[in-house]
């Protein structure tokens, strides 16, 4: 059967195109219908606008053209192959598809069955949020320790709502947009800091208390924000790279790491099998359940729902008006 699906055909440049997706599932894979992507951006922003720090290493494995974006999808499962047991034909479930408008999703990486009590357009951010996850498994954090979070794009928000939910004391968002501030705070979180308009430290110690912050998540990716995080974090404190960081920064070594004993922990989304511990529950999972029964909040970050033919739009939104463009999913089931 023909299915469409988007590809970045080159620098600023989305596209649809058609592709061949079997008729039948082969042994252990299930045909799904895809119906909701949620654009990821950061990754899908830095392949799309050709700044991912993997274009210039010809080794690197996805950094390069044609790209075909997309990692968080709803959709209907129409047909299963043999051996297929976990879903069944007409379940809604959520998978780790491509922007396409039908898809064939190997036994080896299998959707996710919804929760009755879902909101279809909700489960797409449940890819994004358990990436956030990992900055809560990696770090430390026990019952009333303070956290600042830096950034409050999609990325940063989940982390601030689970440190939350972690037991952390007092969690900080602290973002230049005030929009995002405003959306941080509808999700639970109450401290927010511009640092374009308050003294970020005199802020953070006013917080606190004077304690400081015992973990500083960096979930921004901007490497200049990155020596920032790490002046923030209190004596013996935690710094959780979560952002992929766009490039390097000079960090003073001696006054920042040394004498402080701060410790930067690395949080690429792909750690997070690393940061399971026996008996962790399915990251996946997990925040599926958690957004279903509101424990994470997502409708104040859903600012968008366009057609996928209005991929160029949304990426354009998503990169130029960022304090009006945040949430953004394509209805993969509209390509005219």
């Amino acid at each position: 059967m023909k299915a469409k699906q988007l590809v970045f055909s080159g620098k600023m440049a989305v596209e649809t195109v058609e592709v061949e997706v079997p008729d039948r599932p082969a042994l252990g894979e299930i045909l799904v219908e895809q119906l909701y992507g949620l654009i990821s951006p950061g990754t899908e922003l830095a392949m799309f606008t050709q700044t991912h720090v993997g274009f210039p290493r010809p080794d690197f494995g996805y950094a390069r053209y044609p790209f075909y974006p997309g990692y968080a999808s709803v959709g209907r499962v129409l047909l299963t192959g043999r051996g297929v047991d976990a879903v069944s034909e007409g379940d809604l479930v959520y998978v780790r598809g491509k922007h396409a408008s039908h898809s064939m999703i190997s036994a080896d990486r299998p959707p996710v069955k919804l929760p009755g009590n879902l909101t279809l357009e909700h489960a797409p951010f449940a890819v994004l949020a358990q990436i956030a996850l990992t900055a809560v498994r990696l770090s430390g954090v026990r019952l009333g320790h303070n956290v600042a979070v830096f950034g409050q794009g999609l990325i940063g928000n989940f982390a601030a709502q689970l440190m939350c939910l972690a037991g952390a004391g007092r969690v900080i968002g602290i973002d230049t947009i005030p929009e995002r501030l405003a959306i941080a705070a509808a999700c639970g979180v109450d401290d927010g800091v511009n640092p374009l308009v308050d003294n970020l430290m005199e802020r953070i110690d006013n917080v606190t208390g004077g304690a400081g912050c015992q973990i500083v998540v960096e979930a921004t990716g901007n490497p200049q924000v990155a020596p920032q995080a790490i002046r923030a974090a209190a004596q013996m404190g935690q710094v959780v790279l979560l952002g992929s960081p766009r490039g390097s920064a000079e960090i003073d070594l001696y006054f920042d790491l040394h004498r402080t004993g701060v410790s930067v922990i690395g949080a690429h989304g792909s750690r997070q099998a690393d940061a399971r511990q026996f008996g962790d529950p399915d990251p996946h999972e997990l925040m599926l359940d958690f957004i279903a029964r509101g424990r994470l909040k997502v409708a104040p970050l859903l600012t968008h729902v366009l057609p996928a033919s209005g991929a160029a739009t949304a990426y354009r939104g998503l990169l130029e008006e960022k304090g009006a463009w945040l949430g953004v999913l394509l209805d993969l089931t509209r390509w005219e």
